[in-house]
């Protein structure tokens, strides 16, 4: 087996923390770095999120409403739905300062609502998280299709 993936990851999380905490040890700020692979550098979590928020017709700022109505409550959960999916080296703590500085734990919780939304057949959120995937394989399909020309040429 090749680690060596995996071990840059692991290498780049820690100096990503211990960036963290010399910023808050110098200014009092508390920051969150994101890491993800930069494969294709134009595809970021922030732009997916964009994309999901769209194609819901929502304001891509409803992420970090803190809100509790469906709608946006709903958009959150298909939005971290799509971040675990398609960039899995973001952590449940990235996800959560995305969404306006959350704990890892209201992205579980979330997560799971999600899920028991769709086992349960809730016909409502099922056809948002259908629109939200159609628009996500689009914007995937279209990225991947401009890296391609680009590598050809």
């Amino acid at each position: 087996m090749n680690y060596a993936p995996a071990r840059k990851i692991s290498t780049a999380r820690h100096i990503a923390r211990s960036a963290q905490r010399q910023i808050k040890d110098r200014t009092g700020m508390r920051v969150t770095l994101l890491l993800y692979p930069n494969e294709n550098a134009s595809r970021t979590p922030d732009q997916m999120l964009k994309v999901v928020a769209l194609a819901l017709d929502m304001n891509p700022d409803c992420f970090s409403m803190k809100s509790r109505m469906r709608e946006i409550t709903e958009l959150r959960f298909i939005g971290a739905m799509f971040l675990r999916m398609n960039f899995p080296y973001v952590t449940l703590n990235e996800i959560a300062a995305l969404f306006g500085g959350q704990d890892h734990s209201s992205i579980i919780s979330g997560l799971t609502r999600a899920h028991n939304l769709i086992y349960t057949g809730d016909l409502r959120f099922i056809k948002k998280y259908n629109t939200a995937l159609k628009s996500v394989d689009i914007w995937l399909k279209r990225e991947e299709s401009g890296y391609a020309s680009a590598n050809s040429a």
